[in-house]
């Protein structure tokens, strides 16, 4: 009898043993996505190294916008020569300071210009989180909206260029939006879900399964959107008959150029690619910047015609 006593106890105290140590994983699973989950929904904000005082002889308004979604964004308003008209959107943890150099370019070619800084709770206060494109594409349309209310502003030539979030975001919204008559999308992903798991692999070093799944399903609770729903791949297909320029660095290892390859192979023949040697995330502009204006400025001259 004392064998068996021996035994059980070993065996109860084994038991407890795995039981302290998987809630102890559990607990280090649910902190570590917990913590990525703030990152997701509030990255820390880079400044820009250009201020819109550094851009010579523009014109612009302060603008503000309500949305849909239930915050009013704050952007400016560049007026231009003609009633085309462009909405730039900035990249993840960015502002729309990122985007001035394509202010200028397009402002220059005679177009309005509109950008705004994106939904982030140190811009628009507590629980107005960025959620990679799912709540960015209602904004957009809102910002349409806004863009319609205009006079100066034609409804039939309203364009989208926007830079990695940015990009997903102009295809995500003009996939609701058949006012948006052509796009173009910078270092854009195909879906949220494969760059939180790049994410992991990529820069903390740590398995996709389980931090990925952990961290998507807290960030969607604490939002209130499903993340899992900011697939570009997807809604790149319902903006058929309406021209799509992609851009992406071929040296782009934050979000990775078979991101905008699924996107292109999704798409249909309004689709187009400028693949970009030596350029990373976001940055062809710094790469080729005669050639960037160029193609640019052609894309939305053909677009509107």
């Amino acid at each position: 009898m004392s064998v068996l006593r021996q035994r059980s106890g070993r065996i109860t105290k084994l038991a407890a043993g795995l039981a302290v140590a998987m809630f102890l994983t559990l607990l280090a699973i649910g902190v570590v996505g917990w913590i990525a989950s703030d990152r997701a929904l509030a990255p820390e904000l880079r400044d820009s190294a250009l201020t819109i005082e550094d851009v010579q002889g523009i014109v612009f308004e302060e603008i503000m916008f309500e949305s849909q979604t239930g915050f009013s964004p704050t952007g400016r308003f560049f007026p231009g020569t003609r009633n085309e008209t462009i909405i730039l959107l900035h990249g993840f943890s960015e502002r729309q300071n990122q985007v001035l150099p394509q202010v200028r370019m397009l402002t220059d070619a005679g177009f309005n210009v509109m950008t705004y800084n994106a939904r982030h709770p140190e811009e628009y206060g507590s629980g107005v989180f960025s959620t990679l494109g799912a709540f960015e594409r209602e904004d957009l349309v809102s910002a349409v909206d806004y863009l319609e209310s205009r006079d100066d502003v034609d409804p039939d030539a309203i364009g989208v260029f926007g830079l990695s979030l940015g990009g997903a975001t102009a295809i995500l919204g003009a996939a609701l939006d058949d006012r948006i008559a052509a796009v173009v999308a910078e270092g854009s992903f195909s879906d949220a879900d494969s760059v939180i798991d790049s994410s992991f692999e990529h820069y903390i070093g740590l398995p996709s399964f389980p931090f990925g799944q952990v961290t998507r399903l807290i960030a969607e609770r604490r939002a209130g959107a499903r993340l899992s729903d900011a697939r570009p791949v997807d809604a790149i297909a319902d903006l058929s008959g309406r021209p799509v320029l992609l851009i992406h660095g071929k040296d782009d290892t934050s979000v990775p150029p078979d991101h905008s390859e699924r996107n292109l192979e999704a798409g249909g023949p309004d689709v187009d690619v400028w693949w970009v040697p030596g350029a990373g995330h976001s940055d062809a502009y710094e790469v080729e910047p005669d050639e960037y204006a160029t193609r640019l400025i052609e894309f939305f001259d053909t677009a509107f015609e």
